[in-house]
C-alpha cells in the first residue's frame, strides 16, 4: 500500500508544484486556496473512479485495460494510443527540461553531445533498474518522493515561522470565472496519478491496496500543495504574483538565503527525476497490455522475462522512444504534444468510466 502511494505521490508531483503558486495567486490573490481545495477535490473524485476499476481489474495496463475490458479491443486501443503518445512526449519533455536546469549550474550541460549521453545513461539505466524488478524500482520510488518531499516539508514546516498574517487576509471574495481560470492551470499539477495504477498485474491485494493508496496519495497532495502555497503567500504577499520563474525557490531564499535558493532547485531535479522514473515503471505495463491481448500487430512487447518476470521488452520499447523524443525535441514543443494526447486520453475515459460503472463489472 505504501509502494503504491509512493508511486502516485512520485508521478503527480512534476515541476509544476514549484512554479504554480505564482500564477494562482495572481488570478486569486490570498484566496489561492479556494483553488487548491476545489481542484484536489475534484480529482479525488476521479482518482476514485479509477481506484473501483483498478480494484476490479486485476491485469497491467491501466486506463487501457479497464476500457478494454469493458467495451473491447478497439476503444481500448484508442485510449491506448493518446495515452501513450502523450507519456512518452511528456517523459521526454521532463527529461529537457531535468537537462535545462543542471545546466543552469553546470554549463557543460549545454554541449549536444553531452545531452545525448545524459539522456543514454537516464532512459536506459532506469530501464535495467526496471528490468531487474518491481520490488527494486518501488524502492527507487520510495527514495526519489522521500527526496523530493524533504526541502519541501523542511520550507512548509520552518516557513511557517516567517509568515506574516496581513499577506495571508483576503482583501475580496473571487467569482466564478476567478476560479474556473486558476481550477485549470492547477489542475494540471493533480494529474497523472492515473498512470500509477498501470501496474495493476503486480498490486498484492488490489481490492484492498489500490482504494487506501489512492485516499492516502491525494489527501497527502491535498494538504501539501495548501500548506506550501499558504507559506509562499504568507512569506512574499503581494510579491508573489510577480515571481513567475520560481516563487518556491524565491521563498526558499528568503527563509535560508542563498543556500535555501540552491535547496529548492535541487528539489526540482530530483523531482523532474523522480517524475521520469515512475513513468517508466508504469508506462510499459500499458504497451505490454496491448500486445498480450494482441490488440498490436507486433506482439513481442509481451514477453516476459525469464528471470526477473517482468516486460522487458516493452520497458526496452518505452525508454528508446523516450530518449528519441527527448534528443529531437526541445520542452516547449514536447509539452503542447503532451497535453494534447492527454486531454483526447482523458475525454475518452470520461465517457467510458461512466459505462464502466452501470455495467458493474
Amino acid at each position: 500500500m505504501w509502494g503504491l502511494s509512493a508511486n502516485i505521490i512520485n508521478i503527480i508531483i512534476g515541476s509544476g508544484i514549484f512554479v504554480l503558486p505564482a500564477i494562482i495567486a495572481g488570478i486569486l490573490g490570498a484566496a489561492s486556496i479556494i483553488a487548491y481545495v476545489f481542484c484536489g477535490f475534484l480529482m479525488l473524485l476521479i482518482m476514485l473512479c479509477y481506484a473501483e476499476a483498478g480494484s476490479k481489474t486485476t491485469k497491467s495496463g491501466g486506463s487501457y485495460t479497464y476500457v478494454e475490458t469493458a467495451f473491447g479491443k478497439y476503444p481500448g486501443f484508442l485510449v491506448f494510443l493518446f495515452g501513450f503518445i502523450a507519456e512518452v512526449c511528456g517523459v521526454a519533455a521532463v527529461a529537457n527540461a531535468l537537462v535545462d536546469s543542471l545546466a543552469a549550474v553546470f554549463p557543460v550541460f549545454h554541449s549536444s553531445v553531452f545531452r545525448i549521453f545524459f539522456f543514454v545513461l537516464l532512459f536506459f539505466g532506469l530501464s535495467v533498474i526496471n528490468i531487474i524488478g518491481v520490488k527494486q524500482v518501488v524502492g527507487l520510488v520510495k527514495f526519489n518522493t522521500i527526496a523530493r518531499l524533504l526541502p519541501l516539508i523542511l520550507l512548509i514546516v520552518v516557513g511557517f515561522f516567517y509568515i506574516d498574517i496581513d499577506n495571508l487576509k483576503w482583501t475580496a471574495i473571487p467569482n466564478y470565472q476567478q476560479l474556473g481560470d486558476a481550477s485549470l492551470i492547477l489542475f494540471f499539477a493533480y494529474t497523472g496519478g492515473s498512470t500509477g495504477l498501470m501496474v495493476g498485474g503486480e498490486i498484492k491485494r488490489p481490492g484492498r491496496t489500490v482504494p487506501r493508496a489512492v485516499i492516502i496519495s491525494m489527501a497527502f497532495l491535498i494538504f501539501l500543495y495548501i500548506a506550501i502555497q499558504t507559506v509562499a503567500q504568507g512569506i512574499l504577499g503581494n510579491n508573489l504574483s510577480k515571481e513567475i520563474a520560481a516563487p518556491v525557490a524565491t521563498t526558499g531564499q528568503i527563509i535560508f538565503g542563498p543556500f535555501g535558493f540552491t535547496l529548492i532547485l535541487v528539489g526540482t531535479a530530483i523531482s523532474m527525476f523522480g517524475n521520469i522514473s515512475g513513468m517508466t515503471l508504469n508506462v510499459p505495463r500499458s504497451l505490454f497490455a496491448v500486445s498480450r491481448d494482441n490488440v498490436l500487430p507486433i506482439n513481442f512487447f509481451q514477453k516476459i522475462h525469464k528471470k526477473y518476470a517482468t516486460p522487458y521488452i516493452s520497458i526496452l520499447g518505452f525508454s528508446t522512444a523516450g530518449f528519441l523524443f527527448a534528443v529531437s525535441g526541445g520542452f516547449r514543443a514536447l509539452a503542447v504534444f503532451s497535453v494534447a494526447g492527454a486531454l483526447l486520453s482523458y475525454t475518452l475515459n470520461g465517457y467510458n468510466f461512466y459505462i464502466f460503472k452501470g455495467l458493474k463489472i
